[in-house]
């Protein structure tokens, strides 16, 4: 059943209609945003809230992008909202901040390849290439639908991804 027939079923009350929504974009929303925050806990529940915003939300969608999109910004306006929430509570020393943020030291290549190691390179890109990088690479999302997100064109998504990808390989090495 197709995202429209089901998003309008649930509109007529049938739940059921909302599960299979659920079902279908659980798996790669939850990759989405564990992508994006780097934390299984919190990533479970920035979906869940995503979805909680989503059915409340449902009677908004426009059908202007795909559903799968739309779900995307809640998510992402979800983890920018915890961000917000997170950097608010947060005191960093001058000290402990590399110069212009970058990495203080460039790991050989097998570390850099583990995750963890990678997770902290995506972190430090700016927000709007950490952004399009992951929901192209890890969503798989097309740049029309990632311009559309981000507020911007699609020739500044394929830049910012550029530069992303531009900035991991010379801190990777």
């Amino acid at each position: 059943m197709d995202d429209l027939r089901l998003i309008r079923g649930t509109l007529h009350g049938r739940r059921e209609d909302f599960g299979a929504l659920v079902e279908r974009y659980q798996k790669p929303l939850y990759a989405f945003v564990l992508h994006y925050v780097g934390d299984p806990e919190a990533a479970e529940d920035l979906v869940q809230s995503t979805f909680v915003r989503a059915y409340s939300a449902l009677r908004t969608f426009r059908g202007d992008a795909s559903f799968k999109t739309w779900l995307h910004q809640i998510a992402l306006n979800e983890c920018r909202s915890r961000d917000r929430k997170r950097n608010k509570s947060r005191e960093v020393a001058l000290d402990d901040v590399g110069e212009a943020g970058l990495p203080t030291t460039v790991p050989d290549l097998e570390a850099a390849i583990d995750g963890k190691s990678l997770r902290r390179y995506i972190d430090r890109l700016p927000p709007r290439q950490k952004n399009v990088l992951i929901m192209r690479v890890f969503s798989d999302l097309p740049f029309k639908e990632i311009a559309r997100l981000e507020g911007t064109s699609e020739g500044s998504a394929k830049v910012s991804y550029h530069h992303a990808v531009k900035r991991l390989k010379e801190w990777i090495g």
